[in-house]
């Protein structure tokens, strides 16, 4: 297999995580479609990304739901995906189609395997594992709902032509020894009522998990296209049902920076606190040595205002020019790395 791993063109890599349109363009992008068994027999799905994302990359949680949604068209209604574990292994481009090629790992009586390798323009650019698990009865034990958040009605909503509707509660405050408990906080839901289609939940909150903003960088969280960022790889763990068109609290904490990577974690309770999901993310991340210019979209402003350190509570008038604010897009690189 030929992954380049080895270096990273130093451009802006602030993508942006909203896209600019409908949920109902998105969930045709994450849609996957039938092609028919590939050379070893395996099953073949082909998507097509929405053109949202500025600047040759496809915003990773696209890349996720699409090959998860392929992966849930291999398995019968009654196994509900529980976990996926996957490595972002080059850029994909918005507007090009993807084939996603389906192994099917092991089907037990109660757990279904499937492994799921992405290409795009005859590269490999994604591979990830997913598995499937029967409803049992059990043990019931979660961490709870973050205290003192504010409702999501109590906190002002940003216009525009996003998916999702955001509302961001900000970073804890910062602790003495110079650490956050958490390092960005939102609700989310999607702006319109869906259909109970599990499966297309389940890849709408993968495409969710990847919004990471700048949570994972916390000494610099209230900048704006000052770094190039991408996802390295990504975890997700399904702990119980849940709808996006239901408000969520995604809670982000910021475990470590080093290396030049940073190591990101986040849970997603139910307004009533039901944890619902949890994420963990690795990142490529370096400084630029020159930071791109545009005016600040107000969503990343609201960030920054409601962020935990009081002496920094301001948005830096750096960015990708976009005017959307910061997220990343998919692949170790923004060329070849």
């Amino acid at each position: 297999m030929d992954v380049d791993r080895t270096d990273v063109e130093e451009t802006g890599g602030d993508e942006t995580e909203l896209g600019l349109g409908s949920v109902e363009e998105l969930m045709g992008g994450i849609r996957a479609t039938a092609l028919g068994p590939g050379p070893l027999g395996h099953e073949t799905f082909t998507t097509t990304s929405p053109e949202w994302w500025p600047g040759g990359r496809t915003f990773g949680g696209m890349v996720v739901a699409q090959a998860l949604h392929a992966a849930t068209l291999t398995v019968p209604d009654t196994l509900p995906l529980h976990s996926l574990h996957a490595y972002f292994l080059r850029p994909s481009l918005p507007g090009v189609p993807s084939v996603h090629t389906v192994e099917h790992v092991r089907d037990g009586r109660s757990f279904s395997t499937r492994a799921v390798v992405t290409e795009a323009q005859g590269k490999e650019v994604f591979r990830m594992m997913c598995s499937f698990h029967q409803d049992e009865e059990g043990e019931e034990y979660q961490l709870p709902l973050a205290a003192g958040v504010a409702p999501p009605e109590e906190i002002p909503k940003v216009e525009g032509l996003f998916p999702f509707d955001v509302r961001e509660v900000g970073a804890s405050e910062r602790r003495a020894d110079g650490s956050f408990e958490s390092t960005r906080r939102c609700w989310v839901k999607s702006r319109q009522p869906l259909s109970a289609d599990s499966s297309m939940h389940a890849c709408l909150l993968a495409y969710l998990s990847d919004m990471t903003g700048a949570s994972f960088r916390p000494l610099s969280m209230t900048e704006w296209g000052t770094h190039t960022d991408a996802s390295l790889d990504h975890a997700l763990w399904f702990h119980r049902p849940a709808r996006v068109d239901e408000w969520h609290l995604f809670d982000f904490q910021a475990v470590a920076n080093a290396g030049g990577r940073a190591t990101v974690r986040a849970t997603m309770h139910s307004e009533a606190g039901e944890l619902r999901m949890s994420m963990a993310q690795e990142l490529l991340i370096r400084r630029l040595e020159v930071p791109m210019v545009f005016d600040v979209p107000e969503w990343a402003t609201r960030v920054a205002e409601r962020s935990g350190d009081p002496d920094d509570r301001h948005a830096s008038s750096h960015g990708n020019g976009n005017g959307n604010g910061s997220g990343h897009g998919s692949g170790p690189n923004l060329g070849e790395r």
